[in-house]
């Protein structure tokens, strides 16, 4: 079963194989991410030329019958296999579980190990959205939704400002961890706190949180499971 992930691919090698719209696109995504890209095809589009000429792209020609699978898992920590046909996939996952490689195969979405899904975001809140090849209209469908509630709420980012502050200063006073988990939920839900963030008093919200903390931290207050102890 697959799992939600976000994966840090700065620096990582991705091959992708294939040089079509499809391969243009995963190139893009693992470029705009910070990846070493190689794309390995007969030809390319005209936007992978350019990407290329702005040193952005490595352009291999090479025909996907005579490729070295097991060569390429070895060098590469994601493998894209970005053709309609779907004849040399197996090969690739052997050799990729070989050589512990991940792979994503644009061209079966009910084989790959890894799924690249339509994505979305606004000041810190990312999301990403999957069908798992089902449609990808109804995902991008789903994103679009998802992404008009983040543009039109932005009451929800002076709740992640002020939460993220909490987080920072609870860690830099060395709050145990058990009960940085208990305050998360007690300020989130005080009705001060809440009604600060409703009037965009941010700096306030922050203030408040602190002092929260701090009536905790001294034991004027104690955090008990299912409810607060005075």
């Amino acid at each position: 079963m697959r799992i939600p992930l976000y994966i840090e691919f700065q620096g990582k090698r991705v091959a992708v194989i294939g040089g079509g719209g499809v391969g243009t696109l995963r190139a893009k995504k693992f470029i705009e991410a910070g990846a070493e890209v190689s794309v390995f095809s007969q030809d390319f589009s005209s936007e992978l030329l350019k990407l290329s000429e702005e040193g952005k792209v490595e352009l291999v020609r090479a025909s996907v019958e005579s490729m070295d699978f097991e060569k390429l898992a070895s060098n590469f920590h994601l493998i894209v296999v970005a053709i309609g046909s779907k004849d040399f996939n197996e090969r690739v996952i052997e050799a990729a579980e070989k050589h512990k490689a991940m792979v994503n195969l644009a061209n079966d979405a009910k084989m790959t190990e890894v799924v690249v899904p339509f994505e979305g975001g606004k000041n810190g809140v990312r999301f990403a959205v999957t069908t798992e090849g089902k449609s990808g209209v109804v995902a991008r469908k789903v994103r679009d939704k998802f992404q008009r509630v983040l543009d039109e709420e932005e009451e929800l980012f002076y709740f992640l400002n002020a939460m993220d502050h909490l987080k920072s200063y609870m860690k830099k006073r060395n709050v145990p961890v058990n009960l940085r988990m208990k305050l998360y939920s007690i300020v989130s839900s005080d009705v001060r706190f809440v009604e600060l963030v409703k009037q965009e008093k941010v700096d306030e919200a922050r203030k408040l949180a602190e002092e929260i903390v701090e009536e905790y931290v001294s034991g004027k207050k104690k955090a008990e499971n299912g409810g607060i102890e005075f």
